[in-house]
């Protein structure tokens, strides 16, 4: 088709599309349904201890269980094992190698120092104080001049063996020389941990070394097998003391490094509290025990309400899920018919939704400690029972299947904060909601059965292998918890279908929403009103079906319902029952009713079929959608045969002519939908106009036909109707009328001649 072309010259006949710019209504409609969905969705922290003011040897008023499953450090048993630690700790001691030499240095520098300070003494060069002077700065002693004086005088230090005092002193030092082993830090055995920088770490005993009285001992003994006298032996020994060092000392750095140690392999004592667990039942005596885990479970919980309350965290989440949730239905064009419904429906079936999983939060509990069965210890599964299944039912059947596996993920995030935080819940009602959404599209939504069906043979199997699954996966897996669960599961499935089925069609009343299946039902044409239009006016009710496959075919070739462009067709001139005669389809069977009217009263009887279109839609109680078509497929055209009619008696009076009072009131084509019955309407009673049409000919009255519309701006307000599917929609059909119109083969021996009555014979 060559259409676009032409039409281009003409006034574009599309408002742009809306590209999902956020008004300040939609952001606080928003805002509305993240409030109440994250407030009937937060879950408070239970507090498991109601009053902390116990003490040991009172008695229990009410059963202390915890309401949430929870870690606890145990800081006391922490700080025990800690000290432990520490009090199993051996202290390091350092010895240090390079005291030897030095030691072994200075013993030898104050032998030659003393032999050449008694040579300068007897020749002169020095005096008593200059020696010790030269003492003082040299080597740090401060020594009486009397005892000096008689070292010098009887030549101590040369009677004494050097070399055995450096072989004695060394091997002192290199076993090991403390301060004093009284007072000192040691290991429970006398033990410690000795550390050198050439043996590295080693285990010792405080025994194993010398202390000062030790080495002072020692050096007295070898001063007694010396040749000096008693006198010479109590000035000596104090002087060489101080060239013997103590090379073993404790070291707190070293010490400080292994505790760390310690401690950082000293793990952290938890508890860990399940949730449901009794810490104590109604009318026990409190003891230490039960004070301390209370005082701890107590601690947690305050600390806990101390954090951003988890209602902030569900709004922000909520909050940005929605807007995306939003963007994606826009940008994606999901929906189906009620597409410009679906956010605000979505929106309210989260509520709703919301709302049915706290109530069952709060029934299930309330039924389990009721019944005679000891499922007491399964309680934590009761969550699979909870039908999450019912929004996804409820959005896959009245939109489309984009939109239900949208929603799933969004209900299953809710799913997951409802049942506090839970990620097996999550992905359980992700599984189960997108089964029911594929389910749904499997049956189709033409009958009420699919919603059943879609929760027994999809939802149903899903929900059984998912909290099989669960069941065996958990520590006290057993044949009995399985089985729990998967009747919870089953259940879940049961209640989901029996709600969803109940909800849809108040939706459908409470939204005003269109379904496949309403528009089955409504395209019967055994109605009472199809049957009285086939009764009282034939030419309509065939025009009317005629509209309708020229509307189903350009619908299905853009990727729209045909149902309800069918429904919209049949429906569009329904009107046209109580007057039929005016009509020109349904003159082959009255006769011509507007020869005793005039132009304008002719014009007033056809412009009122859309009154009384609309009056009839109301008695049927018809979908807004499908009366649109009614009041939308004229637009606001001029009924030009009598306009021209009128026009043509008043001439030469057309100062009080109003061409308005030959218009249609209605609006012009506000969606694709309308725009195409107002086309195929149009097209359809051309198409009859010709006596033989062909290729050209239906070409050409399709083309005129929707330049005719463009150029009087009947287009101007259809949003998404663009050139691209104009042209579309004149190909589809220009299709349809070519193969309704084809030339048809001459039989052999039934070629009639035009001319001979005796054997002309109706095609």
């Amino acid at each position: 088709m060559n259409l676009e072309l032409e039409l281009k010259r003409k006034k574009r006949p599309a408002k742009s599309q809306d590209k999902g710019g956020s008004s300040l209504g939609k952001l606080l409609l928003g805002a509305f349904f993240v409030i109440v969905v994250a407030s009937i969705t937060y879950v408070p922290p239970a507090r498991s201890i109601p009053e902390t003011g116990l003490k040991a040897g009172d008695i229990a008023d009410s059963d202390i269980v915890i309401r949430k499953d929870m870690t606890v450090e145990d800081k006391e048993m922490t700080d025990a094992n800690r000290r432990k630690a520490l009090a199993a700790l051996i202290p390091v001691y350092e010895f240090n190698w390079q005291k030897i030499a030095g030691s072994q240095m200075l013993l030898n520098e104050w032998f030659s120092f003393f032999k050449e300070a008694r040579k300068d003494f007897f020749l002169k060069k020095t005096d008593l104080e200059g020696i010790r002077t030269r003492i003082r700065d040299g080597f740090g002693l401060e020594l009486r001049p009397q005892p000096l004086q008689a070292l010098i005088q009887s030549n101590t230090f040369a009677r004494i063996d050097l070399n055995q005092l450096l072989l004695e002193t060394r091997k002192w030092e290199e076993k090991g020389i403390l301060i004093s082993r009284i007072g000192v830090p040691r290991g429970s055995a006398d033990e410690i941990v000795l550390f050198s920088e050439n043996k590295g770490f080693s285990q010792a005993r405080l025994s194993d070394f010398y202390d000062l009285k030790d080495v002072e001992a020692n050096l007295s003994a070898f001063l007694n097998a010396s040749r000096l006298d008693a006198v010479e032996r109590e000035i000596v020994k104090p002087i060489l003391l101080e060239f013997i060092s103590t090379n073993v000392t404790y070291s707190k750095v070293l010490t400080r490094q292994q505790e760390e140690k310690a401690l950082a392999l000293v793990n952290p004592v938890f508890i860990h509290f399940k949730k449901g667990r009794i810490v104590l039942r109604h009318g026990d005596e409190i003891n230490k025990d039960h004070l301390r885990l209370i005082q701890l479970i107590a601690a947690e919980e305050k600390t806990s309400s101390r954090k951003i309350p988890g209602v902030i965290f569900i709004m922000t989440l909520l909050g940005v899920f929605f807007f995306f949730f939003w963007r994606l239905n826009i940008a994606s064009k999901t929906g189906g018919i009620n597409r410009a419904r679906l956010n605000f429906v979505s929106g309210m079936t989260f509520i709703a939704s919301a709302m049915i999983y706290r109530l069952a939060l709060f029934i299930y509990p309330l039924v389990l400690r009721n019944i005679t069965l000891d499922l007491q210890g399964d309680a934590a599964g009761l969550v699979y029972a909870i039908p999450f299944a019912v929004g996804s039912l409820i959005i896959a059947f009245l939109f489309d299947l984009p939109s239900a596996v949208v929603f799933s993920s969004l209900n299953a995030v809710i799913g997951g904060f409802i049942c506090d935080w839970d990620f097996k819940v999550l992905l359980f009602v992700l599984a189960g909601n997108l089964a029911v959404a594929f389910g749904v599209e499997y049956y189709q939504r033409l009958k009420r059965s699919s919603i059943l069906k879609a929760g027994l043979f999809w939802l149903l199997p899903v929900n059984i292998l998912t909290t099989l699954i669960f069941a065996l996966g958990e520590d006290d897996a057993g044949l009995r918890k399985a089985a729990f669960y998967v009747a919870l599961g089953i259940l879940s499935a049961l209640l989901s279908a029996f709600i969803a089925n109940f909800l849809i069609p108040l939706w459908e009343v409470i939204f005003k929403l269109v379904t496949d299946l309403k528009l089955v039902e409504i395209t019967n044409l055994n109605l009472p009103c199809f049957r009285e239009m086939l009764e009282k006016a034939p030419g309509t009710f065939h025009h009317s079906q005629m509209v309708a496959s020229l509307a189903e075919a350009a619908a299905q070739e853009l990727e729209l319902s045909p149902l309800l462009v069918r429904a919209m067709a049949l429906y569009h001139d329904i009107g046209k029952i109580d007057n039929p005669q005016f009509f020109t389809e349904n003159q082959s069977v009255y006769e011509d009713a507007h020869g005793q009217l005039t132009p304008l009263e002719s014009a007033k009887v056809i412009i009122s079929h859309i009154d009384l279109g609309l009056e009839k839609a109301e008695r049927l109680k018809l979908p807004k959608k499908v009366t649109l078509a009614i009041t939308q497929h004229h637009g606001t055209k001029l009924v030009k045969y009598f306009h021209a009619k009128a026009k043509e008696l008043s001439a030469g009076q057309l100062d009080g002519f109003d061409e308005n009072m030959f218009r249609y009131p209605g609006k012009k084509p506000q969606q694709v939908e309308e725009a195409i019955i107002m086309l195929a309407d149009q097209v359809e009673a051309a198409s009859k106009s010709l006596s033989s049409p062909n290729d050209s000919d239906i070409r050409s009255v399709v083309e005129k036909i929707i330049a005719s519309d463009i150029a009087e701006s009947q287009f101007d307000e259809c949003d998404g109707l663009t050139f691209k599917a104009l042209n579309t929609i004149a190909g589809s059909f220009y299709n349809k009328l070519a193969s309704i119109y084809h030339q048809r083969v001459s039989y052999p021996g039934f070629e009639f001649e035009k001319g001979k009555d005796d054997d002309r014979h109706p095609a």
